[in-house]
C-alpha cells in the first residue's frame, strides 16, 4: 500500500510523465482523488477498543523546564521537545496526548487552539482557564482535538487530547492526575 501512495505522489509531481502517457491533466487529477482516498481511508485504524485505567500500569512524567507533573499509561511514551513541550506517543496509534507550553504567536504558528472559540471555562489542578474543542490541522489532515488551556507565567500551557469524541477513561485518568507547579 505504501508503494502505490508513493507512486501516486511521483505521478502527481510528474506533469511530463502525465504528458507521455497523452492524459494531462486527467491522470493528475485521478492520481490526486485516489491519493486523498487512500489518505482518507486506508491511513486510518479503526476507533481503538477504551482501556481500563485500573488495568494499565501507570508512571508519572516530570516536566523539569516548567515543572508540572502528570500521570500516564506506561504504553505511552513521552517524547519531551524542549521548553515544556512534550508529546505522548503511544506505538502505531499517533500522539494522542501533547502538552504545550507556548506563546500566543507560536501556538498560532502551530494550530494550536487560539482563534477558535472556547467552550467552557475549566480548572487545571486550580488555575482557572478555557476549554477548546476544534480541528488541528497538519497539511491537508484534521484531529479533532480536547484542549484544556491556563495561562502559566509568561505563556500558555495546554493539555491536548487528539480524540475522535469525548475523552477516554484513559485521557481522564491523565487530565484528573495533571499538576502544575
Amino acid at each position: 500500500m505504501a508503494w502505490i501512495a508513493a507512486r501516486m505522489r511521483g505521478l502527481l509531481l510528474d506533469g511530463e510523465m502525465a504528458a507521455r502517457l497523452g492524459r494531462g491533466r486527467g491522470l493528475a487529477t485521478l492520481a490526486t482523488l485516489a491519493l486523498l482516498a487512500l489518505a482518507a481511508t486506508g491511513c486510518r485504524g479503526s476507533q481503538p477498543v477504551p482501556l481500563d485505567p485500573d488495568a494499565l500500569v501507570w508512571r508519572t512524567y516530570v516536566d523539569t523546564a516548567v515543572g508540572y507533573s502528570v500521570s500516564h499509561p506506561e504504553a505511552f511514551r513521552a517524547s519531551p521537545e524542549g521548553d515544556g513541550n512534550t508529546l505522548f506517543r503511544l506505538a502505531g496509534d499517533g500522539v494522542p496526548v501533547v502538552v504545550r507550553y507556548t506563546t500566543e504567536e507560536e501556538g498560532r504558528r502551530r494550530g494550536a487552539w487560539f482563534g477558535h472559540p472556547p467552550v467552557e471555562a475549566i480548572t487545571l489542578d486550580g488555575v482557572p482557564g478555557m476549554r477548546y474543542v476544534y480541528e488541528h490541522w497538519d497539511l491537508i489532515f484534521a484531529t479533532r482535538t480536547v484542549a484544556y488551556v491556563v495561562p502559566l507565567h509568561d505563556r500558555w500551557l495546554g493539555l491536548e487530547f487528539r480524540t475522535s469524541g469525548e475523552l477516554s477513561p484513559v485521557q481522564q485518568r491523565m487530565l484528573d492526575t495533571f499538576r502544575l507547579p
